[in-house]
């Protein structure tokens, strides 16, 4: 194990110094950082015509038919976004093409300078996600069209608050597009490493709640999680990512999702559980991990973050379906979606006749998400009448679908 770890360090120590010495031969101003680690004798020479200032960058900037976006001080050091103009637009014609970071020349000759001077480290391309990725939780709800491999655009960057403070600094792109009702902001997320002036793309995210990434508190590790909300209608659905240190050079985090497929505990209950979880049934499923919890110790960091994200989701199901809705169809669907069957049937009969035809359109637009519940709680208990009898109303509607069985004069038979 110890010869393992003797080897990693020494492969990483041989590719940094391969990528130190390509960069010195071909790009050698992006060699500026390392100035701070050197001795006064020893410090790289840059040469003046490679250190700019803020107006000559802007001029040959506008020289490429670009555009300066606004520039973000981060100390010693700024990033720069450069815009594009948009052909065939009507709004939000400019779009962030490229991220640039530049660092503050220090050397004496431009510490003589009245103006600061500033040495271009990293430069990336941007292009925004794809329009079938900034979709895809709308059609997983609802089937709609999957939408194309096009780029949609980024028009704005921002710094991403909250994170915990030794977790770095940290930006997202941002997007937005409408579909339907829906507003829906998308675009990447960054990691600025100011060690090295160097930013970095690290995953793209997109909400159809048009809710932008936030850090929060969902695990009990020292670093808080990012959590990114893809929630459609009273469907919650969050993405959770982790912090994780990895030993590269330029770029020392990267961000883990946790999921939960597989398992992370191989036991019957806690498999259970979580394929109650992978079908929606998120309370039914974080009472039976307390449950589990409880009993099992040594549990591992891994299957106590899938419980925390369950717990999450748990929270919203809860939430909704204590809530009491002024629209039937939204009483018995937050009832279904928390797994209350008894309560879900009892508001399904209770209704008056002319609401009937509303739940019956709102069970009918169901994707399969709701069915997948019944199945899911049917298969860790057959014996659940509740389920069975939801079970029947759920099956009924299919059949109404296509022999409208069901249906007489616009409301549903009981």
């Amino acid at each position: 194990m110890l010869a393992l770890i003797i080897l990693l360090l020494l492969t990483s120590l041989v590719i940094g110094f391969a990528w130190i010495s390509f960069l010195f031969i071909f790009q050698p101003q992006q060699l500026g950082w390392i100035n701070k680690l050197l001795p006064q004798w020893a410090q790289i020479k840059v040469a003046k015509s490679e250190a700019q200032t803020v107006a000559q960058i802007e001029a040959a900037v506008n020289k490429l038919g670009l555009q300066k976006g606004e520039i973000i001080f981060n100390e010693d050091s700024f990033l720069l976004p450069i815009y594009k103009q948009r052909s065939n637009c009507q709004s939000d014609c400019k779009e962030i093409v490229e991220l640039r970071v530049y660092q503050q020349a220090l050397d004496l000759e431009f510490k003589r300078e009245p103006e600061k001077h500033y040495l271009l480290t990293t430069q990336i391309a941007i292009a925004g996600p794809e329009e079938s990725f900034v979709i895809a939780p709308l059609v997983n709800a609802t089937n709609e069209n999957q939408g194309s491999s096009i780029s949609l655009p980024v028009t704005e960057i921002k710094r991403l608050e909250g994170a915990s403070k030794d977790s770095g600094t940290w930006y997202y792109l941002l997007g937005q597009r409408s579909e339907g009702t829906y507003n829906i902001n998308y675009g990447h997320i960054l990691y600025f490493n100011p060690a090295r002036y160097h930013i970095q793309q690290l995953i793209s995210w997109t909400s159809p709640t048009g809710t932008l990434p936030q850090w929060q508190q969902v695990t009990g590790n020292s670093n808080k999680e990012l959590v990114i909300n893809q929630t459609v209608g009273l469907e919650p659905q969050l993405q959770v990512y982790q912090v994780k240190s990895v030993k590269t050079f330029l770029n020392p985090v990267e961000l883990n999702e946790i999921t939960l497929k597989p398992a992370a505990l191989k036991d019957s209950s806690f498999e259970k559980a979580i394929s109650m979880a992978r079908s929606g049934l998120w309370t039914p499923a974080y009472n039976s991990l307390k449950s589990i919890k409880k009993q099992k110790k040594n549990i591992s960091s891994n299957a106590l973050a899938q419980i925390d994200v369950i717990r999450l989701h748990s929270q919203i199901s809860k939430t909704q379906a204590d809530t009491t809705w002024a629209s039937p169809s939204q009483q018995v669907l937050a009832n279904l979606i928390d797994g209350r069957w008894g309560k879900a049937l009892e508001a399904f009969k209770t209704t008056h006749k002319q609401n009937s035809l509303e739940i019956s359109q709102s069970l009918k637009a169901d994707s399969g998400r709701l069915w997948s519940r019944v199945e899911a709680a049917l298969e860790v208990n057959p014996n659940q009448k509740g389920s069975a009898s939801l079970g029947s109303i759920n099956s009924g509607i299919t059949i109404w679908r296509r022999t409208r069985l069901f249906m007489v004069k616009g409301t549903i038979q009981r």
